[in-house]
């Protein structure tokens, strides 16, 4: 039996078996025998399975599709190459992870940019017209989490870009918590550039990340980190030249965990097979059973409820005396069950890896707690 019951899969994923496999297999190649086992050829291709996976998750050409090591990394990289001008502005949430900002916030210091960001209510609810009243004709990029790491609201991406767009501007999302948990046709949704880590939603593992960059801007942007990996001839290693692909493997600069990037994109093709529309129905139902079983318990949910705003994400106010810090501790070290505390919520996050039964097994071990309390 497994040990722990993992509902936590916007913070870590259980990882794929073929994920891990995969990248263990890579590292033990490695060592075994260095290049002699993953040489120069090898190298140069691995990235193409992770693009060919993403380009199906997401309807789009493997041409648009980036790997880098992290998707804070590859944020980085496209707001340098962005840089965003004095006197303009950067628009984004007060409830963003920080992750989603800070890169903008670097290079603002240095450009010389505004960044503005819409406040949230208690419940860390971010009013969408809030966030479109702080676009002008000065807007030179907005950049969100398609879904809100804290309480899991989703926002329209289509509406956004449109509204950028309208300014001359562009969108820049961070996908993270949404890309492998619900539906994303990246050319619909109008943004400009996807990003996401690997390790939570697409039940990768840690070294691995992908992003979407748009043919519209993927060949006008020259990023922010490049090396050797950079070049379109990648082994012609003369380091007084530098010819850029010209698609979005462009941010493809350096030498990463491979096996982690190979097995990501097993887990990806993982979830084309099952069809990310089977995905998300599977995860809306686990995501609608914890949200009856809270208000049975009386206790108050903080995630929106609408369907044009809802994902997978719950996030639970427990009753006054129980703080979630505690109760997520207590969940993991009596009853193996993951789930993760922030901004003061219990946050709940199924995937495909989960069934009702977990659900079950939360809420039985949550009556356990709360009638400790009431003893």
């Amino acid at each position: 039996m497994d040990r722990w019951t993992n509902l936590s899969f916007a913070n870590v994923a259980t990882t794929s078996p073929a994920a891990h496999s995969i990248a263990s297999d890579w590292a033990d190649s490695l060592a075994r025998g260095g290049s002699a086992e993953f040489g120069g050829e090898a190298e140069e291709s691995a990235m193409m399975p992770l693009r060919e996976a993403t380009s199906r998750l997401l309807s789009c050409e493997p041409a648009d599709v980036c790997v880098g090591s992290s998707a804070t990394e590859l944020l980085c990289s496209i707001a340098w190459a962005v840089m965003p001008a004095e006197g303009s502005n950067i628009i984004s949430t007060r409830a963003s992870f920080p992750s989603t900002v800070y890169p903008w916030s670097r290079v603002a210091e240095s450009s010389g940019a505004e960044i503005r960001l819409a406040e949230h209510d208690e419940d860390l609810y971010t009013d969408p017209e809030g966030i479109l009243s702080l676009i002008d004709e000065r807007t030179s990029v907005v950049t969100l989490s398609h879904v809100e790491y804290s309480n899991g609201q989703r926002y329209d991406i289509r509406r956004f870009a449109d509204a950028a767009h309208s300014v001359g501007a562009l969108l820049i999302v961070d996908a993270t918590q949404s890309m492998g948990m619900l539906p994303i046709d990246a050319p619909a949704s109008g943004a400009d550039a996807l990003v996401s880590s690997g390790y939570k939603w697409l039940r990768g593992t840690y070294g691995a990340a992908v992003a979407y960059i748009s043919p519209s801007i993927s060949g006008k942007l020259n990023p922010g980190l490049v090396g050797f990996r950079s070049n379109s001839d990648l082994w012609d290693l003369r380091a007084d030249r530098l010819a850029l692909p010209d698609d979005a493997s462009r941010f493809e600069y350096t030498t990463i965990h491979f096996g982690a990037a190979l097995g990501l994109a097993a887990a990806v093709d993982e979830l084309n097979e099952m069809g990310i529309e089977r995905v998300w129905g599977h995860n809306s139902e686990l995501a609608d059973s914890i949200i009856e079983k809270a208000a049975n318990f009386g206790i108050s949910v903080a995630s929106p409820l609408e369907d044009n705003e809802r994902s997978a994400i719950v996030s639970l106010r427990l009753p006054e005396g129980l703080t979630s810090d505690a109760v997520a501790r207590r969940l993991q070290d009596e009853f193996s069950i993951v789930v993760t505390s922030r901004a003061g919520l219990l946050r709940v996050s199924p995937h495909i890896d989960n069934n009702s039964g977990d659900v079950d097994a939360l809420f039985h071990a949550l009556g356990s707690i709360l009638s400790d309390m009431g003893s």
